[in-house]
């Protein structure tokens, strides 16, 4: 058990850590551990949820290495049309905190790498958001994104086509008491909304000096987590943090698969909101989850990015940029034994697949419906950037996953995919 001394050694200690909550199918199981916190005027326990993901990015992020041969990478990569090129990429958060030294010419190679496999938005993930019943709520600590001025610098000197979002993140929706979830007061408060919204017009108006000049992101991305069903409050945040931003800024969220959690009316009215949702199609097994094998997760990539892309075009803003998620990492056990990440069904080949499926169907309904966008989505993503970039067997990984097929397969089955 842990006692939260204060809002600021909280966020410290968040940062350091660099917890990334990862999503699963339904809600999580009740014997997570946990960890009081007696700053709500009261003992509640709060979920550390599958604490197993802190270990990973603490040490896969600190083992990080990637490679660049002649200009044509690794893992087997053969040439093709890239006729899907509006992808996102979710990046090491140490690139951006400095917590991995990197000269300019690793930097610019990092985005190069990204050019290669047809990233055009770099999803940056520059911290965790502050939880605290203070005048701190909802800020982001500047220790997150003291590089993120020199990265935007060099990355647009290399590639000036790619695009940055600053990604922040918020892994404490609710907490749960007697067995049920609790709505966490911190979170959509006037003071966490205010200092969210000004931190996006800081990133994305004013931006960050960085020798002398101010460097602006192109957008920002919400990752608020875990999910509540039809949030309003979340919405509601939305709505006032987009206030600060205008129409040509990158406005995104990551959004749940299952319907129960966001409805398809839920989806239309956060369409409305922003200009770019990010479904996270990955670690939806186990806990009675029907996606047991590779025809079943492509079938939920179906039927998602179908809905989904309905949902969009009945929005008041149908040309809303929708970039569903693929997985590119090992596999994941939760405390209780359950398996709710299995990359042998959970892979790039079984989304690009299922993304195919429903791309076919949506250009059958696009013919009574034109709102929907040609290509059925704009694009899709890749999570976790350094695992599908790392070269040879995942030293952090006990079963030691490669993901030179993870490349082949993103580069034939999605970026080639007519």
């Amino acid at each position: 058990m842990i006692k939260r001394k204060s809002a600021m050694l909280f966020m410290l200690v968040a940062l350091l850590s660099s917890l990334f909550t990862l999503t699963a199918y339904g809600q999580e199981q009740t014997d997570a551990q946990t960890m009081t916190d007696t700053g709500q005027g009261g003992s509640v326990e709060w979920t550390v949820k599958r604490t197993e993901e802190l270990i990973w990015k603490q040490t896969e992020e600190i083992t990080y290495k990637a490679s660049v041969v002649g200009g044509t990478g690794s893992g087997g990569d053969k040439p093709g049309v890239a006729r899907q090129a509006n992808n996102t990429a979710y990046l090491n958060s140490y690139w951006f905190s400095g917590v991995e030294p990197l000269t300019d010419a690793q930097m610019k190679q990092r985005v190069l790498e990204l050019q290669k496999y047809k990233i055009k938005y770099q999803l940056a993930d520059i911290g965790i958001l502050a939880n605290s019943n203070d005048a701190y709520n909802g800020t982001l600590p500047e220790e997150g994104y003291a590089q993120l001025g020199r990265w935007m610098k060099l990355s647009r000197e290399t590639d000036p086509g790619q695009k940055i979002i600053a990604t922040v993140n918020y892994g404490q929706r609710y907490f749960w008491q007697n067995g049920q979830r609790v709505s966490n007061p911190n979170f959509g408060n006037a003071v966490f909304n205010d200092n969210l919204r000004a931190f996006a017009d800081k990133i994305v108006n004013q931006g960050v000096l960085y020798e002398g000049k101010w460097y602006k992101a192109d957008g920002i991305q919400l990752d608020i987590e875990g999910f509540l069903p039809n949030d309003p409050v979340l919405m509601a945040t939305a709505q006032h943090v987009r206030g600060a931003l205008n129409e040509t800024a990158i406005y995104s969220i990551a959004s749940p698969a299952d319907p129960a959690v966001w409805s398809d009316a839920y989806v239309t009215e956060m369409a409305g909101i922003f200009n770019m949702l990010n479904p996270m199609m990955y670690d939806q097994m186990g806990w009675g989850s029907p996606v047991v094998s590779a025809e079943t997760y492509q079938q939920l990539w179906k039927s998602t990015i179908i809905r989904y892309a309905h949902a969009i075009a009945n929005s008041s803003r149908p040309t809303t940029m929708l970039n569903p998620t693929m997985p590119a990492y090992e596999k994941k056990v939760a405390e209780d034994g359950t398996v709710y990440h299995d990359p042998a069904v959970e892979n790039i080949v079984n989304a690009a697949k299922g993304l195919k499926m429903a791309r076919e169907q949506l250009a059958i309904d696009r013919g009574s419906d034109p709102r929907i966008v040609k290509n059925g989505v704009n694009g899709a993503g890749i999570f976790w950037w350094s695992k599908f970039i790392l070269v040879g067997p995942d030293p952090n990984d006990p079963y030691g996953h490669d993901y030179a097929p993870d490349r082949e397969w993103w580069m034939k089955e999605w970026v080639g995919q007519k």
